[in-house]
């Protein structure tokens, strides 16, 4: 969205620059006008006071003159002056309207009251409101003054009496007219400009809205078909590596499967962490809460962590607090295990010699949370203070040679703390360069009174679904395969494997199983429609069938929540969370025992 939202800043840059120079251009003209009919009507006073024997207006008429013209070449060389040329204009104004009402006519005439209207205008017009406000005070005070005192004084023994003589008296009102008319006809055109300039700007809004969500779908969807497009094989990889360990592979091949399993994990974190960070900017991420044993999780994603140390040489330890060891949280085990992984990850990444202690320490145990403050320390580079902000920044890395030397794409720390925004925490950073680095931050969790062990691949072999009749509808062979097998492992007896949605709808509609794994986007019928085609069988039992979303795309969680589907399930699968999956489907079929 970058592009269309830069290109619209530019847009809108450039219209207020327009609107502002559109004004600008109006005020000009506006006393431009207003001193081209001064000196015209300076000059009429000028000729008729001289023809008519009134030599004090003659001479107060040719300083007028020749203020007027020094004014007007200022303007039309200088008219960034246009300010100061408007305040001397303005205090010539009061000055002649002071002298014509208590020298020359002693009346307000419409002379005056045009002046004192006209100087009223032209502030408000030219100067702004604050400015407007002030010389209009100011006009009107010998107005003012002249209607307090003419009952008690006889104002004509004050001054020369010399009123203008016709027919420049009418004159003079008639340019006034036309003078006020050119003036509200030059800002009156200036507003309009505006406003069309301002209609002209918001369909360029509109149109940068429309490309810029046309383009945030674009990315969407590019997203969701990388997503599913590098989840696929390597479902194959993780499910493959995770089938070797568990057959008891000798030394010198485990430690091969181990850093293969391990790789491909990573490879696994990295796609999610370029999604998640596509979320995070949809506001579409949000946290799940599943019960499960904190110890238990600290301890499988710290053993993963653990190799990767090794393959550095590097200490790695757990140090787990005693008051946790029998905790049950309820929690998003996938967004804690990324906040984990993550600085984790980073710590053994920038440490070469020493090596990383991850710590989760009870804060304080309720009755019914508990707050766990958890803290990755490392003995690495350290980040200079001046860096600890920048490095929270996405796309950011605290120096230009880490990537070099490190590599990384800077989205992990970006996304730590944008997840803990989720959990209503803050990461927080102790590092000096040269002294290593620690990273911690606390959480408060419900507690959950008891929940399911947290599994692990030595444990998988003792599970046993052999009574499960499971179909599985997957249209990619090898992908195909590795369930088949992961099936096979924990005993559930010859799994229907059919290649499309319509297979799996005729196999529904002849069987009955007790859950189906669907892939969501195959050929002929996708995951979608056979999900709602089995819905509307007219057995009750096999149309409530448990249906699991069976998917390599992990931005289709809310759609899958609204076709139907009772569980989803993400590739790259391993063991652990098939296990945990036909559990829930064993939990789903004693459900529908206890209905019928």
């Amino acid at each position: 969205m970058d592009q269309p939202l830069s290109f619209f800043n530019w847009s809108l840059a450039k219209a207020l620059d327009t609107q502002k120079g559109h004004f600008t251009r109006a005020r000009i003209r506006i006393i431009y006008t207003i001193l081209i009919f001064a000196l015209l009507k300076s000059a009429i006073v000028l000729g008729f006071g001289a023809f008519n024997n009134q030599p004090q207006q003659a001479a107060r008429a040719a300083v007028a003159l020749v203020f007027y013209a020094v004014l007007t070449k200022v303007l039309l060389y200088a008219p960034r002056r246009m300010r100061e040329i408007t305040h001397v204009m303005l205090v010539m104004g009061i000055l002649i309207v002071f002298s014509s009402i208590f020298f020359y006519s002693h009346t307000v005439n419409i002379i005056a009251a045009q002046f004192v209207f006209m100087m009223m205008l032209c502030s408000f017009y030219a100067l702004g409101i604050n400015w407007g406000i002030a010389y209009s005070i100011i006009g009107m005070l010998p107005v003012s003054v002249f209607f307090i005192l003419k009952p008690y004084v006889d104002m004509r023994g004050l001054g020369i009496d010399q009123e203008l003589a016709s027919p420049a008296f009418e004159l003079l009102v008639m340019l006034n007219f036309i003078t006020i008319l050119v003036a509200h006809y030059q800002f009156y055109k200036a507003l309009r400009e505006s406003i069309r300039q301002k209609e002209a700007l918001n369909m360029q809004l509109q149109g940068a809205i429309a490309d810029a969500q046309k383009l945030a779908a674009s990315k969407s969807d590019f997203l969701s078909t990388m997503s599913h497009e590098l989840r696929t094989p390597l479902n194959s990889v993780v499910g493959i590596a995770e089938l070797l360990l568990n057959d008891n592979p000798d030394e010198r091949h485990k430690d091969k499967l181990e850093i293969l399993q391990f790789s491909s994990l990573d490879l696994l974190s990295l796609i999610n962490n370029i999604l998640d960070f596509n979320k995070i900017e949809s506001d579409k991420l949000v946290l799940e809460q599943i019960p499960f044993s904190l110890s238990g999780f600290m301890h499988n994603i710290c053993s993963g962590m653990h190799i990767k140390a090794s393959e550095k040489q590097l200490d790695f330890v757990l140090d787990m607090d005693p008051q946790l060891e029998r905790v049950n949280i309820i929690s998003d085990p996938t967004r804690l295990s990324q906040l984990i992984y993550n600085l984790a990850g980073n710590a053994i990444k920038f440490t070469d010699k020493g090596g990383v202690t991850i710590k989760a320490g009870c804060v304080e145990h309720r009755a019914n949370e508990v707050e766990v403050m958890f803290s990755i320390q490392d003995t690495g580079v350290g980040i200079h203070p001046d860096k600890h902000e920048a490095i929270f920044e996405s796309f950011s890395q605290g120096e230009s040679h880490i990537t070099r030397t490190h590599g990384g794409t800077g989205l992990g720390l970006a996304i730590v703390r944008q997840i803990l925004v989720l959990f209503s925490s803050h990461i927080q950073l102790e590092s000096s360069p040269g002294n290593g680095a620690r990273f911690f931050f606390s959480i408060t969790f419900p507690t959950a009174a008891d929940v399911a062990e947290t599994h692990t691949p030595a444990m998988v072999d003792k599970k046993d679904f052999s009574q499960l009749r499971i179909l599985v509808a997957e249209d990619n062979g090898v992908n195909s395969l590795i369930m088949k097998m992961q099936l096979d492992k924990l005993n559930v007896q010859a799994p229907v494997m059919v290649e499309n949605g319509q297979l799996a709808l005729q196999a529904c509609a002849e069987q009955h199983f007790d859950a189906i794994f669907m892939d969501l986007h195959m050929p002929v019928m996708d995951g979608y429609e056979a999900t709602k085609e089995i819905r509307a069988l007219a057995d009750p039992a096999k149309a409530h069938t448990c249906i699991i979303a069976f998917t390599a795309s992990v931005t289709e969680q809310e759609q899958i929540q609204e076709s139907g589907f009772d569980d989803y399930l993400y590739k790259p699968v391993n063991l652990a969370e098939l296990t945990e999956k036909l559990e829930r489907v064993i939990l789903h079929k004693q459900d529908r025992q206890v209905v019928a």
